[in-house]
C-alpha cells in the first residue's frame, strides 16, 4: 500500500450529480476515482488510500456496517469521509448521530467550498502519515 495517494474516491449510488461533481473537482486537477459497488470501493481504497471520500446517493444507502468499513480504513490511512447531501434533504443526520463521516458536502455544490474540503483532506492525510512514520 502507498503511503501518499493524491485522489479522490466517489463512491456514487445513482447520484444525478456526479457530472457536477466531476467537473468540480476537475477544475481542481484532482484525480478521480468513481465506484459503485461497495466491493469496488473497499478494494480501491484498501490497494492505495484517497485522501478524501466523497459519499454520493441516497442517504438510506449509507448503511451503518459500509460507513463503518471505511472509517476503519480511514483511521489508519487519514481519509476524509464527507456524504453528498441536498439542502432540501427532509431528514439530514446530526454529527452525533452518523459517527461515520466527518462531514457533509451540501448541494447545490460549491467550488469554494469544495476546494476547502479537498485541501483539508489532503492536509490531514499528509499530517497522519507524517505522524505515523515519526512514531
Amino acid at each position: 500500500m502507498e503511503l501518499l495517494q493524491n485522489y479522490v474516491l466517489i463512491f456514487d449510488q445513482g447520484a444525478e450529480d456526479l457530472q457536477v461533481l466531476e467537473s468540480l473537482l476537475g477544475h481542481l486537477r484532482c484525480p478521480l476515482v468513481v465506484t459503485r459497488s461497495v466491493e469496488q470501493a473497499m478494494a480501491k481504497a484498501k490497494q492505495s488510500p484517497p485522501y478524501l471520500l466523497i459519499l454520493s446517493g441516497a442517504q438510506p444507502s449509507w448503511s451503518q456496517p459500509l460507513v463503518h468499513q471505511f472509517r476503519s480504513l480511514a483511521d489508519t490511512c487519514g481519509i476524509t469521509i464527507v456524504a453528498l447531501t441536498d439542502v432540501h434533504a427532509p431528514s439530514w443526520l446530526r454529527q452525533e448521530d452518523n459517527p461515520g463521516v466527518d462531514g457533509f458536502l451540501v448541494k447545490p455544490l460549491n467550488r469554494d467550498i469544495l476546494t476547502s474540503v479537498v485541501q483539508s483532506a489532503w492536509v490531514r492525510q499528509s499530517y497522519c502519515l507524517a505522524n505515523q512514520q515519526l512514531a
